[in-house]
């Protein structure tokens, strides 16, 4: 549910271009720095949880980051 959300929103706000494999990192989805830390903001104001600097990286995937917030009790809404 998280990666299917997470790839919603990098390709709709953040714009990313083509199918979005969520086992590929930000980097080889060409997300720069920038957009890694406005996701990260973003996600922190939506769900109300803390993503660390170091969490949240160009190596990072979106299966990861969908891992993260799930294990952080996020809920995504209706």
């Amino acid at each position: 549910m998280f990666v299917e959300y997470l790839t919603t929103l990098l390709s709709t706000v953040y714009k990313v271009p083509g199918v979005i494999d969520p086992d590929k990192s930000f980097t080889e989805l060409e997300v720069d720095s920038l957009s890694l830390a406005e996701l990260g903001a973003q996600l922190e104001d939506e769900f109300g949880i803390s993503v660390d600097e170091d969490e949240l990286t160009g190596e990072t995937t979106v299966t990861e980051l969908a891992g993260l917030l799930q294990s952080r009790g996020a809920d995504i809404p209706a």
